[in-house]
């Protein structure tokens, strides 16, 4: 059996209260700027889209 690595994720649609469950990769977290090589993208910002079954409202996720 494989395990994956995502959290899952349960939020609710802003269109219509539905719960909307997706599930995001790990990332790195935040690093510490100062131990990282200038150009080192460790930090950015990342993110992913789901769509709402109920409404089909599209949201927008963003992580570390």
């Amino acid at each position: 059996m494989s395990r994956s690595n995502r959290s899952v994720m349960n939020i609710g649609c802003p269109a219509c209260n539905a719960t909307v469950n997706t599930s995001l990769p790990p990332g790195p977290g935040i690093v510490d700027t100062d131990a990282t090589s200038p150009g080192d993208e460790t930090n950015r910002l990342r993110g992913t889209e789901a769509r709402c079954r109920n409404c089909g409202h599209e949201l927008e996720l963003y992580y570390y």
